[in-house]
């Protein structure tokens, strides 16, 4: 018994010597992340603590990140660490593991200003509100987004709509992957019953696709809708917009 309990020790304190010791940089970039659209300007620290500095996802900066080991995660022989990151007026809290082949998310809450959105155009970003991210989860690959959950929530219609005196509700919806993407489907109705309908599928680098529909008979905001670039379809107002490489 007694060299069992040394052998423990030993190993222990091994592990514990391996933590301390092992770049962050390393476990970082063995998990293949930098190829599906992942990219940081620094990394420091080691398995058990560390930062990393000037991270982006496709062309969207998401700023530093810190991250703080869970000890009891390396019984199950998969890194696991408390997140928090800000950064481009946005926030965030999560747990990420590393695997040797893929970046996996739970437990992910964030907020994101919209004007900080390297992807919209100018007019839809100068709209003004905030994404958040409640209950998220994900699982990145090489081949980009294998699994994803959580719920995306919008305030941007109600603040255009504030600015003419109307009021607007939440727009929310889920978020999935489909064949390497994100897919995100969001509606709302206002108190008059305007309805709008949010479509958004965007790859870490590759195509990306975004286009809101409004059905509304309010004069006031129909000009302000026009005035961000929504064009009359069928009846409602819609708005598109394509890349050809980076997140939406």
């Amino acid at each position: 018994m007694r060299k069992i309990f040394l052998l423990l020790v030993f190993l222990v304190i091994l592990v514990g010597a391996v933590i301390a010791l092992t770049p962050l940089g390393f476990v970082v970039g063995q998990s293949g992340i930098g190829n599906a659209g992942v990219g940081w300007a620094k990394i420091d620290g080691t398995l058990r603590k560390g930062r990393i500095s000037g991270l982006y996802v496709g062309t969207q900066p998401i700023g530093d990140v810190n991250l703080t080991l869970r000890p009891m995660s390396l019984l199950m022989l998969r890194p696991s660490y408390d997140v928090q990151w800000g950064g481009a007026a946005g926030r965030g809290t999560g747990v990420l593991s590393f695997t040797r082949s893929a970046l996996i998310g739970t437990e992910v809450r964030m907020q994101q200003e919209i004007g900080a959105l390297e992807g919209l155009s100018a007019p839809v970003r100068a709209m003004g509100g905030s994404l958040r991210i409640a209950d998220g989860a994900f699982r990145l690959t090489q081949t980009g987004c294998e699994e994803a959950s959580g719920t995306l929530s919008t305030n941007t219609l109600s603040a255009l709509a504030a600015q003419y005196g109307r009021e607007f509700g939440q727009i929310s919806g889920p978020i999935t992957c489909d064949a390497g993407a994100f897919v995100i489907d969001m509606e709302g109705t206002s108190q008059a019953g305007d309805r709008v309908e949010i479509d958004a599928r965007a790859s870490l680098i590759g195509q990306g696709e975004f286009s809101t529909r409004v059905d509304t008979q309010d004069t006031q905001i129909i000009i302000a809708l026009t005035q961000v670039g929504f064009v009359r379809e069928n009846g409602q107002f819609v708005y598109r917009q394509t890349r050809s490489a980076g997140i939406q």
